[in-house]
């Protein structure tokens, strides 16, 4: 190995330096990735290097994040080492060097982008349980007389909401009744099937 380091000019010794040790990080990240270990706030270490919203996603993503520079790091090192092997100067090394890692770095926040898009909240949005069937748990009062509560499924997960009625009389509890709006933010109006 010692040869091999010592056999090789200055300007491969940085590329391959850069390469290897970039490439070794994204090991690392990768299987702290896998276990769950990567902090999972979406914005890595993120820092924005002084440019700020500019370079923001919504999720908190950052254009210059950990993830992005070792990617950019990795592309710019490996590539570098390719275009000196294959008989080409520095400057152009340097030049699709920083090509190929301005495109890994971006293709990479965007790949994180994407992922993080398809993340869901785990708040549950009572307007989807509009139009359907639940049970009532706690018997519901007439409309204008306070609430009751219904189970009914809200984004596929069996929930227990308040309820109030839109009719004039009670519904007793065990009869199924259809969500027909909100009456409030946490509330459901209801009518008896």
């Amino acid at each position: 190995m010692n040869e091999w380091w010592g056999g090789l000019g200055p300007s491969l010794q940085v590329f391959y330096g850069i390469g290897i040790l970039a490439s070794l990080i994204l090991v690392v990240q990768l299987v702290l990735t896998l276990f769950g270990a990567d902090g999972g706030d979406g914005g890595d270490a993120g820092f924005d290097g002084g440019v700020g919203d500019a370079v923001e996603h919504g999720s908190g993503l950052h254009i210059l994040s950990t993830r992005t520079v070792v990617a950019f790091l990795a592309g710019f090192g490996w590539t570098g080492v390719v275009v000196l092997q294959a008989g080409r100067g520095m400057a152009s090394a340097v030049l699709i060097a920083v090509g190929v890692g301005i495109i890994l770095m971006l293709s990479v926040f965007w790949l994180m982008r994407w992922l993080y898009s398809l993340r869901q909240s785990g708040t549950l949005d009572y307007r989807n349980a509009v139009g359907q069937v639940g049970t009532v748990y706690v018997r519901i009062p007439a409309a204008g007389q306070g609430t009751g509560q219904i189970q009914v499924l809200v984004q596929g997960r069996l929930a227990t909401v308040a309820a109030a009625g839109s009719g004039p009389a009670s519904i007793a509890s065990g009869e199924k009744v259809r969500v027909t709006g909100l009456a409030g933010a946490n509330t459901l109006e209801v009518e008896g099937l």
